[in-house]
């Protein structure tokens, strides 16, 4: 099956990753779109399954934007600060849930030019509002994404903006949101940053592993 695939077949790549992971998709347990944005900014540099912890104490005492915006943002960092970098997290927020108040009446905005516009948002976060609250398609290029897009040879360096250029170039639209899922499940599995394990993974005879070894 995947001997067959090379880095320049990215449609038989996709392929591929569909018939292994066939269920993959975003692993932050949320009730809206609101959440989903609190829980994609408390992710940065931490699991989903930390997250996801933080995020059933938070849904038990506050509910929606509106809910946010009332709280000074060191009430919010205690109770965030299982996560890294709780406090800065806290304040972006807070912040973002005042923006989100008085710019777009309470609703999380739908377009990634709104979205990257709300403190702590950026592209990537974005990306997984977009894609999973909404259904519009985006790249979420996190750090699992870029990794392999390198490896593959398809960018130089691992960098969200390269990553996610390289795949809009090589899939249409209606890919991405899946694609990006299946690529992390592949990276937290078998393409990992340090010690990959090259040998099991399904692309072993497809992949140049550009980078692969480089001290970090």
């Amino acid at each position: 099956m995947a001997d067959e695939v090379t880095a320049k077949d990215p449609e038989r790549l996709s392929a591929v990753l569909a018939q292994i992971y066939p269920q993959a998709r975003c692993e932050l347990l949320v009730r809206d779109p609101w959440d989903l944005l609190v829980a994609a900014i408390l992710s940065a540099r931490t699991s989903d399954i930390q997250v996801n912890r933080v995020m059933a104490v938070l849904c038990e005492h506050f509910c929606g934007p509106e809910a946010y915006a009332s709280l000074d943002h060191r009430t919010l960092a205690k109770v965030i600060a299982k996560v890294p970098l709780f406090q800065q997290k806290a304040r972006a927020i807070v912040e973002a849930a005042r923006r989100v108040m008085t710019h777009h009446r309470g609703k999380v905005p739908d377009t990634m030019k709104e979205l990257s516009a709300l403190p702590g948002v950026g592209r990537k976060t974005a990306a997984v509002v977009l894609g999973n609250a909404f259904g519009i398609p985006a790249i979420a290029a996190d750090i699992h994404v870029q990794r392999i897009v390198r490896r593959l040879g398809w960018i130089d360096r691992e960098h969200a903006v390269d990553a996610e250029r390289a795949i809009a170039k090589r899939f249409p639209p209606h890919y991405w949101i899946e694609l990006c899922h299946r690529l992390i499940r592949l990276g937290r599995e078998h393409c990992r940053p340090i010690n990959p394990k090259c040998a099991t993974c399904p692309f072993m005879g497809a992949c140049p592993k550009n980078g692969v070894g480089e001290s970090r």
